[in-house]
């Protein structure tokens, strides 16, 4: 019995070894950011935004476990008017007062599909996480694609670490996060509906 509980203990602490974590950093042209686009039939927005901070966790091997939080200023969304930025603030919006940030809680990836490249794996999965805005919490899914290099001569010119770069597109129901903007605005000339796309870089610590 103790030389089957000294394997297991083995095992485990193999597969945490394993594990990775990753903190989101600007290095040369590999930006945090994200694009957010608002369609509605009088209007067409699309803004940028790049106030991002966080880390996250992958199991490297198989990616069945994964975990992390993602945080977004809320004033380092622009849309390209500077108006339409401070209404997009404003209570009736975003509330960037009470509610500074925006954040995904990541929980877990479902269906992982991995193929190894040279050099590098690359993941396509769908990303399930608690996103927090305005105020309200729920869990959103995220299609996401990482693609993860292990650092090498190749590597070492962009940063010291293992690297990990994530592609991820997910829908913002508004009325889900008791946004109700202003007047009948949201349905004519905002989107009920935001659609994002982010890329997210990050250099492990391990």
């Amino acid at each position: 019995m103790k030389i089957v509980l000294v394997l297991v203990w083995l095992v485990l602490c193999g597969l945490r070894a394993e594990e990775k974590t990753f903190v989101l950093t600007n290095v040369g042209k590999y930006r945090n950011q994200v694009q957010f686009t608002s369609s509605a039939p009088l209007e067409t927005i699309v803004g940028t935004a790049e106030g991002f901070s966080g880390e996250f966790t992958l199991d490297i091997p198989s990616f069945s476990r994964a975990s992390g939080v993602i945080t977004l200023q809320v004033r380092s969304m622009k849309t390209g008017n500077a108006t339409r930025d401070r209404h997009m603030y404003a209570s009736e919006w975003l509330d960037a007062d009470q509610y500074p940030t925006i954040q995904f809680r990541l929980k877990r990836l479902d269906n992982p599909r991995i193929s190894r490249e040279e050099g590098r794996i690359v993941v396509t999965a769908t990303a399930i996480g608690d996103f927090a805005l305005h105020g309200v919490t729920r869990e959103l899914p995220a299609q996401v694609t990482i693609t993860y290099l292990e650092r090498s001569e190749k590597t070492r010119s962009i940063s010291s670490g293992d690297l990990c770069l994530v592609q991820a597109t997910f829908s913002v129901p508004l009325a889900q996060f008791g946004i109700k903007g202003k007047g009948t605005l949201i349905g004519s000339r905002v989107g009920e509906t935001i659609s994002i796309e982010a890329t997210l870089f990050g250099v492990s610590q391990q």
